[in-house]
């Protein structure tokens, strides 16, 4: 029962999710799960590292492959590039086991999070003045899981 509650949860928040809502939501996923790969090497679980890796690096190529360039002018082209700058130091980290290049792919992420929080939060304030700001709610508890549950919502695949 917990788990079709949290399904249902998931869903509803993903359809009715903004677009900057929905980029925030995968930027989240990916670096769970970046953070989750270097916690694993920590802990020696390198199987299970490379799994969380590989994880992230689905999340970047969706959101990459989510950038319509040809419509997204320069912004599109300079997001592009750091989303393809974290996908290939997530390749080098996975491959070649370097600390390193995860650790920049986290940073980035981390960035990316705090720039997509902004956005959320102006978008939330204007369209709701009576917010305050930092209203913006925490991600979804499936999201903050450490399992690795697969859902198909809007044509992407989701794991957390």
């Amino acid at each position: 029962m917990f788990s079709t509650a949290r399904e249902n949860y998931l869903n509803t928040d993903v359809r009715t999710a903004t677009p900057q809502r929905l980029q925030l939501m995968l930027i989240e996923a990916a670096l769970r799960s970046a953070e989750r790969g270097r916690q694993q090497w920590q802990e020696k679980q390198d199987d299970w590292a490379i799994g969380s890796i590989v994880h992230a690096q689905n999340v970047m190529g969706e959101l990459l492959a989510g950038i319509d360039r040809t419509t997204a002018g320069e912004l599109g082209e300079r997001v592009s590039a750091v989303y393809e700058f974290i996908l290939r130091s997530l390749i080098e980290a996975g491959h070649h086991h370097n600390e390193k290049s995860l650790a920049d792919a986290i940073r980035l992420l981390e960035l990316e999070r705090e720039t997509w929080r902004q956005v959320c939060e102006k978008i939330t304030t204007e369209s709701h003045p009576e917010r305050a700001a930092g209203s913006l709610p925490a991600a979804p508890h499936f999201f903050a899981s450490d399992d690795f549950n697969t859902q198909d919502v809007g044509g992407f695949s989701i794991d957390a």
